[in-house]
């Protein structure tokens, strides 16, 4: 039998990290993503951007040439294939022992992959790490002090049998992101399968206290992930895990699904999907519960 913790432990004191971007259409988001990565105080780092055909795309591959930086590569394809796909592209290009991701329209702090490498010992009995973030719902900040923090339950299946706690990103070791990749199938969720997954075969995920993340959320730029197919992929996501569901977690799955869908329930339906965090939810649906995020 295979051992599922096997190669955990690395004798290098700075093993290689692979960051993994893909991006479309979002040239000065992306360059500011970029110079998050170029500011990290940990400095063995490979970050590998996979363009999805974008239309506009001059300026960014000019930041990248002009920077020079060998632990930079970019590659811009032929077609656009999806986010999913190229990040599997990306995660199987890589030559780091561990691997994480940056969305082109999120920045890091300084210290996101400093916190992660201090606990990387964690992953012997953790599929992954994962942190708290900030918020931003402008286009920019001048300081911290003036974001929203987002933080993050500690791992409980319970939870996240529910709904994401993790968020977009995580850190583990890079085989076992390439034993389980991003189900390019789905049209959202796409996180919240992947790391589901690996949590499955590897065990319990590991949070970290530290805030490492500023993620923008009113950027006013487009989605890789159209809105529209939402409901599609999280029902697709309901159906693929729902056998490993306890009833609890069903409704609540179901509920979020009339919520994506903007579709009103009858009362017999609310009467079937009733517990008591639903009916909480229900009753903020006109009010900060249109602002939750999934």
């Amino acid at each position: 039998m295979e051992d599922k913790y096997a190669g955990v432990v690395t004798h290098s004191s700075q093993p290689l990290v692979t960051v993994y971007m893909p991006t479309w259409n979002r040239e000065k988001l992306t360059i500011r993503a970029i110079e998050s990565v170029l500011k990290q105080d940990y400095t063995n780092w490979e970050l590998i951007i996979i363009d999805d055909f974008s239309s506009s795309y001059q300026q960014l591959q000019t930041f990248i040439t002009v920077l020079n930086d060998p632990r930079i590569t970019y590659i811009r394809n032929e077609f656009n294939s999806g986010a999913c796909a190229v990040r599997n592209q990306a995660i199987q290009m890589a030559r780091g022992h561990l691997i994480t991701g940056l969305d082109d329209d999120d920045e890091w702090l300084p210290t996101r992959l400093s916190s992660f490498l201090a606990c990387r010992h964690k992953l012997e009995h953790h599929a992954f790490l994962y942190a708290n973030d900030y918020l931003c719902d402008s286009s920019g900040y001048d300081s911290l002090g003036e974001l929203k923090n987002y933080p993050k339950p500690a791992y409980k299946k319970r939870l996240f049998d529910k709904r994401n706690i993790v968020g977009n990103q995580m850190l583990t070791l890079t085989g076992r992101m390439r034993k389980t990749l991003f189900d390019e199938k789905l049209s959202a969720a796409q996180d919240y399968d992947a790391f589901y997954r690996l949590a499955e075969t590897y065990g319990d995920p590991f949070k970290l206290d530290d805030i490492t993340q500023v993620l923008y959320v009113n950027h006013g730029e487009a989605r890789i992930t159209c809105s529209g197919r939402k409901f599609a992929g999280y029902l697709d996501f309901y159906r693929k895990h729902k056998s490993k569901l306890d009833a609890s977690s069903r409704k609540y799955q179901l509920f979020t699904l009339y919520y994506i869908r903007n579709k009103r329930m009858s009362s017999r339906t609310l009467i079937a999907l009733l517990t008591l965090r639903n009916l909480k939810r229900y009753l903020m649906m006109y009010s900060s519960f249109r602002n939750r995020k999934f």
